[in-house]
């Protein structure tokens, strides 16, 4: 009687975690003193109400989009390239969309923000704080627009390049 094999099983891929996303706990409650984010309840969240309740107790520490800003580590990069007639003309309403889908995001989680939008021989380059915000844009630019829209993912550290082109 033949032997019986399982699948053949690949080796499991190691989980890509945010750095700047600690394990611990921030002590609660902690408030960003650079965009007055609050963490409370273990999420960083963006309430003006809680916010000045819990002004005079709560502890300052810089929330990680922050840090990234800060430390200048973008986790997602959105390039629009190359220089085209149909990006020229629709410049304003381009950066538009991807100021809107930012506010979109952020709130969903405030922590997805842009870091830097560049305009560069006619090109555009976007940095985001995280890989869902520049998928997020991407995505956008090829519903409005439609173009073509390449994601590339790193397989070494959590970040996403997204180009798109029409």
């Amino acid at each position: 009687m033949p032997e019986k094999r399982g699948l053949a099983r690949s080796k499991p891929k190691a989980r890509l975690d945010d750095p700047y996303l600690t394990n611990k706990a921030y002590p609660e409650p902690t408030i960003c003193p650079i965009c007055g984010l609050v963490y409370h309840n273990k999420p960083w969240q963006k309430d003006d109400h809680l916010l000045n309740s819990i002004k005079a107790i709560a502890q300052k520490h810089k929330c990680p989009s922050c840090r990234k800003i800060e430390d200048h580590f973008a986790m997602g990069l959105v390039f629009i390239t190359p220089k085209t007639d149909f990006v020229e003309k629709h410049k304003s309403e381009i950066i538009n969309l991807i100021r809107n889908e930012e506010k979109r995001e952020f709130l969903r989680n405030p922590l997805d923000r842009i870091m830097s939008l560049k305009e560069n021989d006619g090109s555009i380059v976007v940095e985001t704080t995280s890989e869902n915000l520049a998928v997020s844009i991407g995505r956008a630019l090829a519903r409005a627009y439609n173009g073509k829209v390449d994601f590339r993912f790193s397989r070494e550290n959590k970040q996403v390049q997204v180009k798109w082109q029409r």
